[in-house]
């Protein structure tokens, strides 16, 4: 049986852990909040802007129109999918409950379904997602890890310029994310998500807009911006999401921490009370003799 000494020793050292994991706690909800303004504010203009990118393609199809440019291709007449740009998006730390193992369970799924020799191209961003692709023996064309919520749309930039040109050279046909959708502060959910070609293009609602100089030269204009910040988006769900799930894997082990200080105290006093009556046992029986 423990001494009374060994159980103050771990009450002790299970309250420093609570307090580290309270902290944590408190610094994960602050950068969850936000970056959920960020993401808040970034959802409507990508929305809007797929919206847009619906009418002109909609233009395209009623005129009976046709274009040279490569992607715009992509949303008129995709291509079959033989070669595939993948980008996977983690964390650079644990401690987030299954943020992680969720994800790269997602990306696996990925690359049984898509035979591995058709992706030719594989962007990863955070530790975890650079260690996964070591793992499953993909050659990575970029690692990004550490990133400042001020580099991600640099990072964007860079994958989305990358992509375009290999579209339009005929190196890929298609460019997937997988990544983690945020729901709630409770509710996140790892999605695969392709960027172009698109699963779908929003519907015309009909109306005629004026699109100047003409329709070849907004779509040409509008299709690389898209693919940016579709790919922003995505770090940026991300970022809301590795946060929350950290503040709810910390709130569940300060948790589980008080409930252990509580049944240790228990175990304590029940030690100390054994002891006290051995004591008296002992007093008494001496008396006696």
């Amino acid at each position: 049986m423990a001494s009374l000494q060994d159980i103050r020793r771990r009450i002790r050292s299970v309250k420093s852990t609570q307090q580290v994991t309270k902290a944590m706690k408190m610094i994960s909800a602050v950068k969850m909040r936000k970056s959920q303004e960020r993401l808040l504010s970034m959802r409507p203009f990508a929305s809007k802007l797929h919206e847009v990118i619906g009418q002109v393609v909609a233009r395209f199809e009623s005129d009976d129109r046709t274009t040279e440019n490569p992607l715009a291709q992509a949303f008129l007449s995709p291509r079959k999918e033989r070669y595939i740009h993948l980008v996977v998006i983690a964390s650079d730390k644990g401690l987030c409950g299954g943020f992680n193992a969720n994800l790269l369970k997602t990306a696996d799924a990925f690359l049984k379904k898509k035979h591995p020799g058709v992706i030719i191209k594989c962007d990863v961003i955070g530790r975890r997602a650079a260690e996964w692709a070591r793992k499953v023996g993909i050659k990575t064309s970029l690692e990004a890890v550490s990133l400042n919520p001020d580099d991600f749309m640099n990072t964007a930039r860079d994958i989305a310029l990358r992509a375009t040109n290999a579209y339009s050279d005929g190196e890929i046909d298609a460019l997937y994310l997988v990544h983690n959708y945020f729901n709630s502060a409770v509710s996140q959910a790892p999605i695969e998500f392709r960027v172009f070609p698109p699963l779908e293009v929003p519907a015309a609602d009909g109306v005629q807009h004026l699109l100047e100089p003409d329709p070849e030269t907004v779509l040409r204009e509008l299709l690389p911006h898209y693919v940016e910040i579709e790919i922003y988006r995505a770090l940026l769900e991300s970022a809301a999401s590795e946060h929350a799930a950290r503040m709810a894997a910390m709130d569940k082990a300060t948790s589980n921490a008080s409930e252990m200080i509580d049944k240790l105290t228990l175990h304590m006093n029940k030690v100390r009370q054994a002891a006290i009556t051995n004591q008296i046992i002992e007093v008494v029986s001496g008396a006696a003799s």
